[in-house]
C-alpha cells in the first residue's frame, strides 16, 4: 500500500465524514457539467448512475425505495452548490476560500473569471483534488489547494501567504461536526481573518437541516403508507450514521433561529440574509424523478433557505490569545505498555500522527495497556477525541487505557464532549 493510500485510510478513520465530499461533484457531473465530468474522470469516480448498479440485483419495490430517498440526500448539496457559485460569480469577489473545498470544481470554474481559488479542506482531499485539477487546466497560479485544520488559526492564516486585499469565504456543510468550543474557535478564527483583509463569510448551513426535513416530508407524504415508511427508515438510518460523526449539536444548529443570529452577533459578526432563491438554477437534477407537484414543493423549500452573510464587526471585545503549539508525539513501550506523551496540538491535521504512532507501535508489540501522558496537550478536536477513543477500544474493556496530567482546557473539553464519562 503507498504512502498516499495510507494516509487517505488514516484520515478517514479519524474524519469519517470527509468521503461523502465527493458526491455532490458526482451529482453536479450528472447535470452535464463539463467542468465536474472531466474532474470526475481524472478522480476516477463512477457516476452517479453507475453508483446505483448495485441496486438493480434488488427487489423492484426494495431498488425503487432507494431511489425515492436520493432526492432527500442530494438535492440540498447541488443546489447548495449552484446557488453559491452563482452568488460568488455576480459578486465583486476576487479572492475565495473555499472552506472546505472537497471534490467540487468550482476552483475551475472561478479561474475563468478571474478569481483567485483558495481550497482549504482535510489534507487527503487537497491533495488528491489539487493534482486532479492540475491534470485538466495546467500549472495556474490562480488556484491553491491547501491542508488545513478550520479550528487551527496559524493553519489558515499561513495557507494565504503574503496575499492581500479582501476574502470571500464561503462555508458548505462544515459548522455541523463540530462541537460547541470548536464552533467557537472556528468562528474566532474567520473572523480574525476578516479582521485582517476585510471580506465577507457566506454560509447557509443553519437552515440546511430544517430544509431536508421538509423535502423528506414532502416526497413521504406523496407515497402510499408503506413506501413512505420505508423511505423514512432509510433515512433515518443514514442520519443515525451521519450522527455517529458529530459529538454535540451546536448553537449554530438550534431551532430558533433568532438565538443563532444573537450568538453570531455576539462571536463579533454583523449578518445579512440573502434569498437562495435569486440565484437557484432553474430546475434540480435531483428532484426530476418526482412528481410534478412534489418537485415545485421541493423547489419552493430550496427557495426558501437564506445565505448567511457576515462581515467582522468594526468594534468587538479584544482577540482572545491563541496558542497554536506544533503537534507532538513520542511512544514508548514499557513491558506491555504503550506510553504515550502528547503536546501542542491534537486536532484535524495531527490526529492521523498520533493514529499512526499508535498503529506503529502495536504492529511491532504485544500491547495490553495504554497511558497517555497530556501535560503538554494544549487543545484538543473531536479528530483527536477519535483517535483516543480508537486506542482505547483497542485495549480489553478498556480498563487498560489511562490518560494522565490532563490541564484544564483539555478536561473541559473532555466534559463538554461527554468524553470525560468514556475515557477518564
Amino acid at each position: 500500500m503507498n504512502n498516499n493510500n495510507n494516509i487517505e485510510i488514516l484520515m478517514e478513520e479519524v474524519n469519517p465524514v470527509y468521503m461523502t465530499a465527493q458526491r455532490c461533484l458526482q451529482i453536479i457531473a450528472e447535470l452535464g457539467d463539463d467542468d465536474s465530468r472531466q474532474l470526475c474522470r481524472v478522480l476516477g469516480l463512477p457516476t452517479l448512475e453507475e453508483s446505483f448498479k448495485g441496486s438493480d440485483r434488488l427487489p423492484e419495490p426494495v431498488a425503487e425505495t432507494l431511489k425515492l430517498t436520493m432526492p432527500v440526500f442530494n438535492a440540498i448539496p447541488e443546489a447548495r452548490f449552484i446557488a453559491s457559485t452563482n452568488l460568488i460569480l455576480s459578486s465583486a469577489a476576487k479572492q475565495v476560500v473555499d472552506l472546505p473545498c472537497g471534490y467540487t470544481s468550482r476552483g475551475i470554474k472561478l479561474q475563468k473569471s478571474n478569481i483567485r481559488y483558495f481550497g482549504f479542506d482535510l489534507p487527503a482531499v487537497t491533495s488528491v483534488v489539487g493534482n486532479a485539477v492540475k491534470e485538466i487546466i495546467g500549472e495556474n497560479n490562480s488556484i491553491k489547494y491547501c491542508p488545513v485544520d478550520a479550528t487551527n488559526y496559524n493553519s489558515l492564516r499561513q495557507a494565504l501567504g503574503d496575499i492581500r486585499g479582501e476574502l470571500y469565504i464561503t462555508t458548505e456543510g462544515m459548522l455541523m461536526y463540530f462541537t460547541q468550543n470548536e464552533l467557537e474557535t472556528v468562528f474566532g478564527n474567520i473572523r480574525r481573518l476578516l479582521s485582517e483583509f476585510g471580506g465577507k463569510w457566506i454560509t447557509m448551513d443553519s437552515e440546511l437541516d430544517t430544509a431536508q426535513k421538509k423535502i423528506m416530508s414532502i416526497i413521504t407524504g406523496s407515497l402510499p403508507k408503506d413506501r413512505a415508511e420505508q423511505v423514512k427508515s432509510i433515512v433515518s438510518d443514514y442520519a443515525g450514521k451521519v450522527s455517529k460523526t458529530t459529538l454535540l449539536n451546536n448553537r449554530f444548529y438550534d431551532p430558533d433561529q433568532e438565538k443563532v443570529k444573537r450568538f453570531v452577533s455576539d462571536m463579533g459578526f454583523d449578518l445579512e440574509m440573502i434569498p437562495m432563491k435569486q440565484y437557484m438554477p432553474e430546475s434540480v437534477y435531483s428532484l426530476n424523478e418526482l412528481s410534478a407537484d412534489a418537485r415545485q414543493k421541493a423547489l419552493e423549500v430550496l427557495g426558501e433557505v437564506n445565505f448567511w452573510v457576515m462581515t467582522a464587526k468594526q468594534k468587538t471585545r479584544e482577540e482572545s490569545a491563541h496558542n497554536d503549539n506544533k503537534f507532538i508525539a513520542h511512544a514508548k513501550m514499557s513491558g506491555d505498555t504503550l506510553n504515550l506523551t502528547v503536546s501542542g496540538r491534537l486536532d484535524t491535521i495531527t490526529a492521523p500522527e498520533l493514529l499512526s504512532l499508535y498503529k506503529e507501535s502495536a504492529a511491532r508489540n504485544k500491547i495490553t495497556a495504554i497511558c497517555v501522558d497530556m501535560n503538554g496537550l494544549e487543545y484538543i478536536s473531536s479528530a483527536g477525541l477519535r483517535v483516543l477513543l480508537i486506542m482505547r477500544k483497542s485495549v480489553d474493556d478498556g480498563a487498560g487505557f489511562s490518560l494522565i496530567n490532563m490541564n484544564k482546557a483539555v478536561r473541559d473539553i473532555m466534559e463538554t464532549t461527554g468524553f470525560d464519562t468514556i475515557m477518564c
